[in-house]
């Protein structure tokens, strides 16, 4: 038992030193997915040792049956829906943080801007659609 309480006491430590960013003392992921076969994940993710920030960050827990790259396999498998909705989240808040940037406008629009932005090194995050059917030539 003792052996057991150490080692998700160990898993508590190094989650807490991986996700929590130590200037800000906040989470540095978007979530969490714990994954195991043994009782493990189930125990931190419902322990007082836990770090709370990190615990309102979990997405799901999932049993699996395998070790290894089968396990992670399984378990993107099993979390797929979850998976999907942080990624719509992530892309409504790129979304909404370029609108409130061209509405105080510092955001750019069009590729002649756009690559100005660039080439200037003003430009913190670049959205660019997946169907875009430009090519550029430089001679």
């Amino acid at each position: 038992m003792e052996n057991h309480h150490n080692y998700v006491r160990k898993i508590e430590e190094l989650a807490t030193q991986f996700y929590m960013d130590p200037t800000t003392n906040q989470p540095n992921a978007f979530g969490l997915i714990l994954v195991g076969c043994a009782d493990f994940k189930t125990k931190l993710s419902q322990s007082d040792l836990f770090e709370p920030l990190l615990q309102e960050k979990i997405l799901n827990v999932v049993d699996v049956y395998y070790g290894g790259e089968n396990s992670f396999n399984q378990d993107i498998k099993l979390s797929f829906e979850i998976l999907a909705n942080v990624k719509f989240l992530q892309e409504k808040h790129l979304i909404g943080k370029y609108f409130e940037e061209i509405n105080q406008d510092r955001g750019t629009i069009g590729i002649d801007e756009t690559f100005e932005a660039l080439h200037m090194g003003a430009m913190e995050t670049l959205l660019v659609w997946e169907n875009l059917e430009i090519n550029r030539y430089v001679l």
